[in-house]
């Protein structure tokens, strides 16, 4: 029925959006209905009348943000019809060969959009395109033009702010800075045009800035963007536990991570985004997936919202979700990477010269037991190399006792103690259809403890300082007054077990202990956050946070209600 409804939406939609488009392949609706320009000729919200394409006037209109959602969904559509249907592929072919033919060394123009998310998008596209067009002896692909499109745009962004990280030429970046969605997508796009061009300044910044992100400026859940400038980046270990945290951002440090496995396929990036997949992505929805949470502090206080004036994160939440294939695995040149551990049935397409199928049978995050299937069309010689967990690659933070590494792998039942590198475990053989390899991954309590030099923003004390989060697995727990009173102080030597309550939350593994004064201490799963009987109603949701320069400050929200919901909990040595 939900696939039904799917297609009849797009069904409706498509021929909408398709008669929006110019004849030389130019999409964008709001410059096309001139709605950002009132009929009385006053700009809107300090915003001038759009009257150019590509304008540096302009550049906080997301021409190229909403551009690059539409080739991404193109490339989706193209791959849930198989093909069959090529309406919003030739569309959006059409539309980037538009910037191509218009943007780029001259005669064409320069250009940079004030939102970063075309430049992805034309990768993404490119290597799309030469792999559903190119022909076998053909060197250079019908795609390239679009990766090198991606590349002219990054090269464009310089003489600007750094709250579009326009303010150093890319390559000169080194400090994540600015508004943290922009900030990821910049980054996941130059590991993309690093990979695809062997450009080695590239290369240098890209893991610079990942550097800066990962062990400076990022929360226990996988979060990033602080807010202390408009929903961005921070001064370096400035991580307040009431900070933005936009979805949006997560969804792109998801990405980022993503494109540096691939391009070094290191277990670490993997590592990383499980994390903010399971925490900071997922607990920003509700339990019924229908309401969200827009920014995603660690202290919680207020209900999801069930839609905001700023729908950015509503359609990535759910389309970074749909990926979790993507995200499960990968595919090298002679075998295959497993990077998550979620149960259900993948085709990956062909490994070693034959179609395989990678099923996963597993209740993990709940407990640590996998089973994978590995079922090649035809029988064939190819690695299986599987993650060893490793949950604290951040040196922000320490974890006790430790919960990294497999505990036990067996190929068809047989105990087998393969060698590790980058982070995977490696298996080669001749597999065949039902072959199975059983793993058991160490999931105990854990204290986790943050670094001294954290602190909640510039000449203010640590928010973490005497303080403990708790976690299982991948796993970041929270207590909630709704269980207790959360300004109790947990004892640092406490036993703490976990527990699974199938009458709790759809059902959960709970940690339980005891606070200091002997009351029962009850911690639920930060993905799990805030979803019983709220107090307070979401706050009006901000204006859409404009460029410096074009509008006004939005209005102050009014102060929030104390915290109900805490990932920080005070201990006692």
């Amino acid at each position: 029925a939900a696939q039904k409804k799917l297609r009849a939406t797009l069904e409706d939609w498509i021929p909408k959006i398709l008669a929006a488009q110019h004849p030389d392949g130019y999409l964008q609706t709001a410059f096309t209905l001139r709605d950002m320009a009132p009929a009385s000729g006053v700009p809107a919200a300090g915003r001038g009348p759009w009257t150019a394409r590509w304008s540096p006037a302009a550049r906080g209109n997301h021409e190229g943000y909403v551009a690059g959602y539409f080739i991404e969904s193109a490339i989706n559509h193209h791959v849930m019809t198989e093909g069959k249907d090529l309406r919003l592929y030739n569309a959006a072919k059409k539309l980037a060969d538009c910037w191509a033919d218009s943007i780029g060394p001259a005669p064409r123009q320069e250009w940079f959009d004030g939102h970063q998310e075309m430049e992805q998008a034309l990768v993404r596209f490119g290597r799309f395109v030469n792999e559903v067009e190119r022909k076998p002896a053909q060197a250079a692909g019908p795609g390239d033009r679009y990766i090198a499109l991606a590349k002219f745009l990054l090269d464009c962004r310089n003489g600007g702010t750094e709250y579009d990280q326009s303010h150093l030429p890319v390559q000169q970046q080194y400090e994540a800075v600015g508004h943290a969605v922009r900030a990821v997508y910049t980054y996941s796009g130059m590991a993309d045009v690093a990979v695809e061009t062997h450009d080695v300044d590239y290369q240098s910044a890209v893991k610079s800035l990942w550097h800066n992100v990962v062990h400076r400026k990022y929360y226990l859940t996988g979060g990033v963007g602080s807010g202390e400038t408009s929903e961005g980046f921070g001064p370096d270990y400035s991580l307040r536990n009431n900070g933005y945290c936009e979805a949006c951002s997560s969804c792109g440090e998801i990405f980022f991570q993503w494109k540096l496995h691939l391009a070094y396929h290191d277990a670490r990036y993997a590592d990383l985004y499980e994390q903010t997949l399971y925490n900071a992505l997922y607990g920003s929805m509700d339990l019924a997936g229908k309401n969200f949470y827009y920014d995603n502090p660690l202290d919680a206080n207020v209900q999801r919202y069930p839609w905001h004036n700023c729908p950015c994160c509503v359609g990535n939440i759910a389309r970074t979700m749909l990926m979790l294939p993507t995200w499960t695995y990968s595919r090298g040149g002679d075998g295959v990477y497993v990077n998550l551990f979620v149960g259900g049935r993948v085709n990956l397409g062909e490994v070693a010269g034959t179609e395989v199928e990678m099923v996963q049978a597993t209740r993990y995050p709940w407990d640590g037991k996998v089973r994978l299937t590995v079922n090649p069309e035809v029988a064939k010689r190819f690695a299986v190399r599987i993650r060893v967990p490793r949950r604290d690659v951040s040196t922000l933070y320490r974890a006790t006792p430790n919960g990294d590494g497999i505990t036990r792998v067996a190929v068809n039942g047989a105990r087998v103690k393969p060698a590790e590198s980058h982070g995977y475990v490696e298996i080669t053989r001749l597999w065949k259809a039902g072959d199975t390899i059983d793993l058991v991954l160490p999931m105990p309590v854990q204290r986790v403890h943050a670094s001294d030099r954290i602190v909640a923003g510039i000449n203010r004390p640590s928010p973490t300082r005497d303080k403990v989060a708790l976690r299982v697995g991948p796993l970041v727990y929270n207590i909630e007054q709704v269980d207790q009173d959360i300004d109790g102080v947990l004892p640092s030597s406490a036993p703490l077990v976990a527990e699974w309550r199938g009458d709790l939350l759809n059902g959960v593994t709970v940690i339980k202990g005891a606070f200091a004064i002997g009351a029962p201490m009850l911690a639920v799963p930060n993905v799990a956050r805030y979803n019983r009987n709220p107090p307070a109603a979401p706050p009006p949701p901000p204006a859409p946070a404009p460029a410096p320069g074009t509008a006004a400050p939005p209005a102050q929200r009014p102060a929030p209600p104390p915290p109900s919901s805490i990932v920080w909990i005070r201990e006692k040595q």
